[in-house]
């Protein structure tokens, strides 16, 4: 859900320590909602099943010692459709997202290739979860996505933790959605899914926005996304 943004910035901060524009959210110029007819849970369960992938363009900055150095890059986005796993003992699908490409930061130039599984439910693709290198994200209660497509709602928050023992607490995570009405009739709608992270303190620490389209037939395509915390922002593009 919210991994490709997030996953992004920590490789680019780990790539470049020494050295290495946050996207805008379009949910700001919002306009009334969509056609009932959209329906995200249907997009999604297609998602999940058929995957998604694109050229990308990175961008942004991070600061290190108090030096904000921008960065620029290339990569691909790769989704591939969901396969049989088990997630916090239950049985679930699994999906992998991948970013590989290269980053050039104060004339040095990185190759890097990162990833984050996402966890649905198998009857409805109920969102359950993510895992990353260093976290371990469960939903307090499985996710599940609007048939009727709104404005905007409330998705569901999830509980980080450092590894699947659950012993050692990182915060939450609070997920939301925001749609856009298409340009023109029989135009796709835009999808923005915004997650914020929380530490255990109840911080924010990070906001991360992903945008998708979606068609009438509701098939999901990823058009963007972006992540900022204190340490950069992050810009992805499709290309």
């Amino acid at each position: 859900m919210h991994g490709a943004s997030r996953t992004c910035l920590a490789l680019c901060f780990a790539i470049f320590m020494s050295a290495c524009g946050g996207g805008d959210n379009p949910a700001a110029s919002m306009q009334p909602p969509p056609p009932v007819d959209f329906n995200l849970q249907a997009g999604m369960a297609k998602m999940v099943a058929n995957g998604l992938s694109s050229n990308v363009g990175l961008s942004g900055t991070v600061t290190v010692n108090g030096v904000s150095t921008a960065f620029t890059g290339s990569g691909t986005f790769t989704r591939p459709p969901a396969v049989s796993a088990t997630f916090n003992g239950t049985a679930a699908l699994s999906q992998t997202t991948t970013v590989t490409g290269s980053l050039t930061a104060a004339g040095q130039t990185a190759p890097y290739s990162t990833s984050v599984t996402d966890y649905y439910a198998g009857s409805d693709s109920a969102f359950l979860g993510e895992v990353s290198a260093n976290e371990y994200d469960v939903a307090q209660a499985p996710i599940s996505f609007p048939t009727m497509v709104g404005s905007s709602g409330t998705l569901g928050t999830l509980s980080r933790y450092t590894d699947s023992t659950m012993g050692v607490s990182l915060g939450t995570a609070q997920v939301s959605y925001s749609t856009l009405t298409p340009v023109d009739p029989g135009s796709p709608i835009g999808i923005v899914v915004t997650t914020k992270i929380y530490d255990t303190q109840n911080t924010l620490i990070e906001t991360d926005v992903t945008n998708y389209t979606m068609t009438s037939s509701n098939v999901i395509s990823l058009a963007g996304a972006s992540g900022q915390n204190q340490s950069g922002m992050l810009k992805i593009t499709v290309q």
